[in-house]
């Protein structure tokens, strides 16, 4: 979020996509995070023989870290607080476009290389199926817990006064956008299933989970995007960037929660709907012999 300076009106497409500032502490903690995948991908690149998976592993790591740069440290966050469509763009590309793409990329083992030995061999063990991490993880990936914990998160942060506040407060803002992606990681993880917790979710459920999660998101998108007055009046005041006024920037940014979010929900089920398929054809043909 651009620290409360008020940024002139943005003239060109040029001069949005220039701004970028890595001074926030979101950005600062985005380095860091990217930093160690980066070092520890390269350790395991030089210490095992490498494969496609490796390899395409590692794009979608590299792909949500772009995508976590260019919402934390890119042009989302330095308007994001003149305009509501910013701060939406923001929240979806991290709950719905990086958390996915990072459990694609099962980044645990990069991590735990990017750490020194002795305390690499610690977390290690940390990291057994015995380990207070794991059980913790078991616990908060359970599909019960993650769905209602994902969706409640997301309410609780559009809530006028708690919304405004972190919009107010640099480090609330940060308390924000972690909440919002560690309980999308939550979220995605029984889909995904990467180590060291695999999904128990056969595709039937994890279709029936991802249909649970559609409605609420679009009732809220739905909310936002058809009031008439403005919810949250920190932007009140906004410079009115591309000519909007408040409750067309409001509107725009309820419909990049809305169709953005539920693309991705339509191609994740389309995914599953065929990967089902072809499971049970496997299966078929396996009976059939």
């Amino acid at each position: 979020m651009n620290g409360g300076s008020e940024p002139n009106l943005i003239n060109s497409f040029g001069e949005f996509a220039s701004a970028w500032d890595f001074s926030s502490p979101p950005a600062v903690l985005f380095l860091l995070l990217a930093g160690a995948y980066l070092t520890g991908s390269a350790r395991l690149a030089l210490r095992s023989n490498t494969d496609n998976r490796f390899w395409s592993k590692l794009a979608a790591g590299v792909g949500g870290f772009v995508l976590l740069a260019i919402a934390l440290a890119g042009p989302f966050d330095f308007y994001s607080g003149d305009m509501f469509t910013m701060h939406m763009s923001q929240h979806v590309v991290i709950a719905m476009f990086a958390a996915p793409l990072l459990l694609i990329a099962q980044p645990m083992p990069a991590y735990i290389w990017a750490l020194p030995r002795p305390i690499r061999i610690g977390v290690g063990t940390a990291l057994t199926g015995s380990g207070t991490l794991i059980k913790a993880l078991r616990v908060l990936t359970r599909p019960t817990v993650a769905l209602p914990l994902f969706i409640g998160t997301l309410y609780a942060w559009h809530i006028p006064a708690a919304y405004n506040g972190s919009l107010e407060n640099e480090w609330l803002h940060l308390f924000m956008h972690f909440t919002m992606f560690t309980t999308a990681v939550f979220f995605w993880w029984p889909i995904v299933g990467p180590p060291p917790i695999r999904t128990q979710l056969n595709h039937p459920r994890r279709i029936i989970y991802l249909l649970l999660a559609v409605t609420p998101t679009a009732l809220m998108a739905a909310i936002i995007t058809l009031s008439n007055s403005v919810i949250y009046d920190f932007y009140l005041d906004s410079p009115g960037h591309f000519g909007w006024n408040p409750v067309e920037d409001q509107s725009t940014g309820g419909l990049i929660m809305w169709i953005p979010g539920n693309f991705v929900y339509l191609a994740t089920l389309t995914v599953l709907f065929f990967q089902w398929f072809s499971h049970e054809e496997r299966k078929s043909g396996h009976n059939r012999r």
